[in-house]
C-alpha cells in the first residue's frame, strides 16, 4: 500500500509539473536550417506573399493547468516565433486566434509556417 501511495503521488506531481506550461503542436513537412533574426508574422485575413510554400503548422494553447501570466498572447507568440526558428520558416501566418473566454483563461493561436521560393 506503501509503494502504491507513493507512485501515486509521485505521479500526481509529475503531471502538475508537466502541465504547467503551454502545449505545443507542430507539424512539419519538411525541416530547414534554423531561421535567424525576425520572422514576419501576417496576420488573419490578409494576403499572403505569391512567392511561398508551407512548410507546416503550430497550435500552441493550454495544457491543463497552465499559471497566469503563461498563456497570454505575447506568450504564445514567443513560443511560435521560436518553433518557426527551429524548424526553418521565414514567415508565419496566423490562422486562428482563439482568446480566452468561459471555457479556458489562455490564448489558442494555430498558425501556418512558410518559406520563400528561391
Amino acid at each position: 500500500m506503501k509503494n502504491f501511495l507513493y507512485i501515486l503521488s509521485l505521479l500526481l506531481v509529475v503531471v502538475t509539473l508537466g502541465s504547467c506550461s503551454l502545449k505545443k503542436q507542430i507539424y512539419v513537412k519538411q525541416y530547414y536550417p534554423p531561421t535567424e533574426g525576425n520572422i514576419p508574422i501576417i496576420q488573419t485575413n490578409q494576403y499572403l506573399p505569391q512567392n511561398i510554400y508551407r512548410i507546416g503548422s503550430i497550435v500552441v494553447g493550454e495544457n491543463g493547468l497552465t499559471p497566469d501570466g503563461k498563456c497570454t498572447y505575447e506568450a504564445c507568440m514567443q513560443v511560435i516565433e521560436e518553433e518557426s526558428r527551429k524548424v526553418g520558416a521565414q514567415l508565419v501566418y496566423l490562422v486562428k486566434v482563439k482568446e480566452p473566454g468561459l471555457q479556458s483563461t489562455c490564448y489558442n493561436i494555430t498558425a501556418e509556417l512558410y518559406r520563400y521560393n528561391e
